[in-house]
């Protein structure tokens, strides 16, 4: 649960990171603080919603990689229409902005692995 939670944060703060970088484009001179927790929101249902995915373990990796991606991006879409996202990005910048922080946190979600696939070597060799 630990790594869960640590997870939906990082989420979050890639986010936010993508955001204010999109936000500079736009010269935005600041960010609004609920937009902080609507993030939050929206990256805690992403994360069970792959979870769950992930749960079903469909053999194709393609297609569980494909069903993730449109999860995500309409979760994200859906909630830009309630959260009246719409009102400073387009579609499109949002859905770049979707693909970006999914690529990012996919790479570090593969990080993590790596780390913790070395660190069982370490304790297998270490036997």
């Amino acid at each position: 649960m630990r790594k869960n939670i640590l997870n939906i944060f990082a989420m979050t703060g890639v986010t936010l990171v993508v955001l204010s970088l999109v936000a500079l484009c736009y010269k935005a001179s600041f960010l609004c603080l609920d937009t902080v927790f609507q993030a939050l929101g929206v990256n805690a249902l992403i994360y069970f919603g792959v979870y769950i995915i992930n749960k079903f373990e469909i053999p194709y990796f393609l297609l569980e990689t494909t069903i993730k991606l449109i999860y995500s991006i309409g979760l994200i879409l859906v909630f830009g229409m309630i959260f009246g996202w719409y009102e400073n990005l387009s579609v499109t910048v949002l859905t770049i902005m979707s693909l970006a922080i999914l690529l990012i946190c996919t790479f570090l979600d593969t990080l993590s692995i790596n780390g913790e696939i070395n660190e069982i070597n370490q304790l297998i060799q270490d036997k």
